[in-house]
């Protein structure tokens, strides 16, 4: 067995457990055994798992990480109802940044809009890059007038961002597409091909637009 233990100074530590039963004519005469510290391990094991799932340079989920979670939120909605809905969004006006700045400053600002997102979105919400420039949340629980405010929100926050090199400043927008799970989706992608549509549609309008799906009204 595998069991944690509070060890004063020493914070927690995950030890594993091996015995064996001491019998002699049949009759039990105690038990032997012995006990591995595992604690290096199973912190190797959580590391491993953590990068396995998460995106190395801003720290939010990557595209394996958000999929899981993604079909964990859409189990819940098809046995018992849970509402959620999903916000898409990439950036206008990125590839300046890194064809001029180069993409230490490209990485600048991938690592301010992950923070920015954070101060944007509840505690259980789902952060995730998906690759480049292109962002998604999960709203578990989240029904569509209260996506739509979260939306708007991070459409505004990300407005407000820059970065500066040799006295240069360079901003971006982002063109936001929002929709909800549905009774007749048979498979939890659904969901993420109405929102990419409706950013799709959000950048069509101008840039530094939010468009919700037809299935959120």
């Amino acid at each position: 067995r595998q069991m944690r233990f509070a060890c004063g100074e020493r914070g927690m530590m995950w030890l594993e457990l091996y015995t064996s039963q001491v019998m002699n004519d049949g009759r039990p005469q105690g038990v032997v055994g012995f006990v591995k510290d595992i604690t290096r391990l199973r912190e190797q094991q959580k590391r491993q798992l953590w990068e396995a799932e998460h995106d190395p340079l801003t720290g939010l989920l990557n595209r394996r990480g958000f999929d899981r979670r993604l079909n964990d939120t859409f189990m819940a909605f098809k046995e018992r109802g849970d509402v959620a809905a999903l916000i898409l969004f990439d950036l206008d006006s990125f590839k300046p940044i890194n064809d001029d700045g180069g993409h230490a400053l490209g990485d600048e600002m991938l690592d301010a809009i992950a923070r920015c997102l954070e101060g944007c979105v509840r505690r259980d919400d789902h952060l995730a890059r998906l690759g480049g420039d292109e962002f998604a949340i999960l709203l578990p629980g989240c029904g569509h007038e209260q996506a739509v405010r979260i939306a708007d929100k991070v459409r505004h926050a990300v407005s407000e961002l820059s970065v500066m090199q040799d006295g240069k400043r360079y901003r971006v927008t982002a063109s936001l597409g929002v929709s909800c799970l549905g009774s007749d989706d048979d498979e939890a992608q659904a969901v993420v091909k109405r929102a990419d549509a409706a950013s799709y549609e959000a950048k069509a309008q101008g840039k530094n637009r939010m468009v919700a799906d037809a299935r959120c009204g």
